[in-house]
């Protein structure tokens, strides 16, 4: 396989990316098998950990999945995700500023449906990833569980446009992930910006569990607007 030894300044983009030029390419296909995670670390030069952070990062965005005990597998889908964020790219000619007015006027309005629609299992599993970027001290974790956060909402709003459309946000952000870290940064180093983060997303959380739908869209608005405050400058 085609693996290139990773420069670390930038290794979680890099490894999402190798991995998805691999199935873009056809070296990695659908219903394919990839490396485990020490094959691949060993392939790519990185940690384990920073596999297996890119391997989940794309397993939310619908590239890959996970099976406990058996391997990561390339989905399907995998190989037309490129084509429909291609399209998206050239046709919209979109800013990071565009992106994020898109995700504000969208995503509250996932959150609304998540919040009539989330089953209880769901709304459990919103709230352990809150919990879980509270207890985060890494900026690239912390940006790959946002992610996971809000495809996971998508995700319970039942609603598989809605769940597609987070996916191929999800795959823009991506396009920014330098920018997505250095705000993750910010926001890590000021306590008061961390400690408002993490009430913002437990309201959030709380709201889709309470089946609040106005509230749970108010909130993730307000996240949103925060986020874009500090990227788009």
């Amino acid at each position: 396989m085609g693996f290139r030894i990773i420069k670390r300044e930038s290794t979680l983009k890099t490894i999402i990316q190798q991995i998805k030029n691999q199935i873009k390419e056809g070296i990695l296909k659908p219903g394919g098998k990839l490396p485990s995670e020490r094959k691949l670390a060993d392939l790519l030069g990185v940690s384990r950990a920073s596999v297996r952070e890119a391997i989940q990062a794309l397993a939310f965005s619908g590239y890959l999945e996970v099976i406990q005990g058996k391997g990561t597998y390339v989905l399907e889908i995998a190989t037309k995700y490129d084509e429909i964020v291609n399209f998206f790219s050239g046709f919209s000619n979109y800013s990071l500023d565009y992106l994020m007015e898109a995700r504000i006027m969208l995503e509250g309005e996932f959150a609304q449906l998540a919040a009539l629609n989330a089953k209880r299992e769901e709304t459990d599993i919103i709230e352990k990833i809150v919990e879980e970027i509270s207890n985060s001290k890494d900026t690239n974790d912390l940006f790959v569980k946002d992610l996971e956060l809000h495809l996971t909402i998508a995700k319970a709003t039942h609603n598989p446009i809605m769940n597609g459309l987070m996916k191929i946000m999800g795959e823009m952000v991506y396009k920014e992930t330098y920018k997505i870290i250095e705000a993750s940064k910010i926001i890590n180093a000021s306590k008061d910006s961390m400690e408002n983060y993490i009430k913002d997303m437990r309201d959030l959380a709380q709201a889709i569990k309470q089946r609040n739908a106005n509230k749970a869209k108010e909130m993730m608005i307000k996240h949103i607007k925060d986020i874009k405050v500090i990227l788009v400058k």
